[in-house]
C-alpha cells in the first residue's frame, strides 16, 4: 500500500545523467536527506549535483509519515545510561537544533507544517516509559507521563 502522499503528490521526473558531470558536492539519493542537503548547499551557493537513481522521493522517504521531532522512541534513557548525561545532552540539542531549522524552513513554504504533541508508548512495560520520562527531566526538557492520549 502506498502512502497517501505518494499517491496525491505530482512529483517531478528528471531526464537521465547522459554525460560526465564535475562538482563540488555529489549528493547520491534524493529522499528527504538528500533534498534537504541539496537546499541548504544551495542557499549557501555551493556547486552540488543530486543523483538520484528512481524518482525523487522514492526509496525510504516515500514511506515517511512525514514527523519531525526529538523524541525517537525510547532512546534518552538509554544514551543517558551507556553514554553519560552529557552525550545525550548533545544528542537532544542536536535533534532541538534541527527542529528549529525545519520549522525556520516551512515558514517559508506552503507545506502544512504544524507543531503536535510526541508521544511514545509500550504496551508491556510502564516502567520503560517512566525512565524514559525521567531521563527527559534530566536532561532539562519537559516531559510528562499520560495513562491516557488524547487520540482516536
Amino acid at each position: 500500500m502506498d502512502s497517501i502522499w505518494i499517491q496525491t503528490a505530482e512529483r517531478p521526473r528528471f531526464a537521465p545523467l547522459d554525460r560526465d558531470l564535475c562538482t563540488d558536492v555529489l549528493i547520491i539519493g534524493g529522499g528527504m536527506a538528500g533534498v534537504l542537503c541539496a537546499y541548504q548547499l544551495a542557499q549557501a551557493g555551493a556547486d552540488y549535483a543530486l543523483v538520484e537513481a528512481d524518482r525523487i522521493g522514492s526509496g525510504i522517504t516515500k514511506d515517511t509519515t512525514a514527523k519531525i521531532n526529538s523524541q525517537h522512541g525510547l532512546v534518552y534513557d538509554k544514551l543517558i545510561r551507556e553514554f553519560g548525561i552529557e552525550t545525550a545532552r548533545l544528542y537532544l540539542r542536536a535533534n532541538q537544533e534541527a527542529l528549529g531549522r525545519f520549522r525556520e524552513l516551512c515558514s517559508k513554504i506552503d507545506c502544512d507544517f504544524e507543531e503536535k504533541d510526541a508521544f511514545v508508548y509500550s504496551r508491556n512495560d510502564r516502567h520503560k516509559i517512566e525512565r524514559e520520562v525521567t531521563a527527559w527531566e534530566r536532561l532539562g526538557f519537559p516531559a510528562a507521563f499520560a495513562s491516557g492520549l488524547p487520540l482516536p
